[in-house]
């Protein structure tokens, strides 16, 4: 009898022992304490250039190519960006470097650069990047509109590697003429000319609906994957067919292009 009493108490121990253990791990903080939310659902980018309207060469244009080799200085705007979202831009930037012969190396605050960083949120909330050289000096060459401590992994990687790879030199892979998109530019008008972007239709038509031109144009085979490619949603198309609505990652073909522009 008494070892039947002692084996329930042990039991009951063993019970009591196992609950507690669970309510601490409900309990517990997460091993990160930075929250995680979900892909920015109303991505946009904005090229800039220097000149009026499309770059003719497109996607690689040798007159917005850096020197092959060169170590690009970058910084960031002094008191913007937290120190756990200048890291993600600087580690996802630097992912480029696996396929081009390039270094992103970024430096001081107040520390001469090539290009400038930043994270203006209020009245600019949008995502964009002058095209290769052309943000060299400038006084602000690359904006994460949407970035914060609880961006997910991965729309830090998709955003930054986007903006950088227009900072490399490419544009938007939409534009390649083999893409044959069947926009509904009346769709495309409407959502992009309303909150949060509010653009021109110029603006649209350069950024969206602008297709380059074969001839000149140092061209790769069309790639709907590519991280360069905007999310065409099917309402924007007129035979309801979407296009590239979750592209995160650099493809074979994205570092195809730097291999071909800046090659080891």
């Amino acid at each position: 009898m008494k070892k039947t009493h002692l084996l329930l108490f042990s039991l009951a121990l063993l019970a009591a022992t196992g609950c507690k253990k669970n309510n601490n791990e409900e309990n517990a903080p997460e091993k990160s304490a930075v929250a995680k939310q979900a892909l920015y659902s109303d991505f946009t980018c904005q090229m800039k250039t220097l000149t009026k309207g499309p770059a003719t060469e497109s996607w690689g244009p040798s007159n917005k190519l850096w020197a092959n080799g060169k170590t690009i200085k970058v910084r960031f705007i002094s008191g913007e960006g937290t120190s756990f979202v200048r890291g993600k831009v600087q580690q996802y930037a630097k992912s480029w470097e696996t396929s081009a012969n390039l270094v992103f190396q970024f430096v001081a605050d107040n520390a001469a650069a090539d290009l400038t960083v930043g994270f203006k949120h209020n009245g600019d909330q949008g995502s964009w990047a002058y095209v290769g050289i052309d943000g060299r000096g400038q006084a602000q060459s690359v904006n994460f509109g949407w970035f914060d401590n609880n961006t997910s992994d991965e729309e830090f990687r998709r955003t930054t590697t986007h903006e950088f790879g227009h900072v490399l030199g490419l544009q938007h892979e939409q534009a390649h003429p083999d893409a044959n998109i069947k926009w509904n530019k009346d769709a495309v008008y409407a959502y992009y000319e309303g909150a949060p972007n509010f653009w021109t239709k110029d603006a649209i038509d350069f950024n969206v609906l602008w297709v380059g031109p074969r001839a000149g144009s140092n061209l790769l085979a069309y790639d709907k994957l590519s991280i360069m490619h905007y999310p065409v949603p099917a309402r924007f198309t007129t035979d309801g067919v979407a296009i590239a609505s979750n592209n995160t990652t650099i493809t074979t073909t994205d570092a195809a292009y730097m291999k071909k522009y800046y090659p080891r």
